[in-house]
């Protein structure tokens, strides 16, 4: 036995209400016709509504999803010039190195991007950070960051790149 659909029902009941619009008089069926001409301009100004608001939204995914891509492509960059900071050599080329990795950071930071930086004796988190080794050190606990061995980015809710940190154990 077929159960009948709550589709088949509204479509038996539009087509009742149609042989009784048939049946009125001209002026109540001007009202009809009025009547549905504004339900449906009603759905269709309601569906337009949700086509912009669904348009709104995938523009704005595209937008950070671009800036994602890019600034990830930009990250190793600031990471060989950590790099060539801390190994030293010529004050001079130490300084310029610095002077253009405040330069990027400074213009990374006005996208949004903001760095992940924990401290010793913060608790791990797997969401932010990256742990490439366990080591004991007294004083600081297990599934505790024990050093930070390359900065973390992150752009709003999205890591772009976790800290690597290393973890009491």
């Amino acid at each position: 036995m077929m159960t009948e659909q709550p589709e088949d029902r509204l479509e038996e009941q539009k087509e009742v209400v149609q042989e009784e619009a048939l049946q009125l008089s001209p002026e109540d069926q001007l009202r009809f016709e009025l009547h549905e001409a504004n339900e449906s301009k009603l759905r269709a100004l309601a569906d337009f509504k949700n086509f912009q608001r669904r348009a709104i939204e995938n523009e704005a995914r595209a937008v950070e999803g671009g800036m994602v891509r890019v600034i990830r492509s930009i990250l190793p960059s600031v990471e060989q010039m950590n790099l060539a900071i801390a190994h030293g050599g010529d004050a001079a080329v130490i300084q310029g190195f610095q002077m253009a990795l405040d330069e990027l950071m400074k213009g990374l930071a006005e996208c949004g991007v903001s760095t992940i930086s924990p401290e010793i004796g913060d608790e791990f988190d797997p969401q932010t950070h990256e742990a490439m080794m366990r080591q004991e050190v007294e004083g600081v606990e297990t599934d505790h960051v024990v050093s930070l061995m390359q900065t973390g980015f992150r752009l709003g809710d999205i890591v772009l790149q976790p800290a690597k940190v290393s973890v009491g154990g």
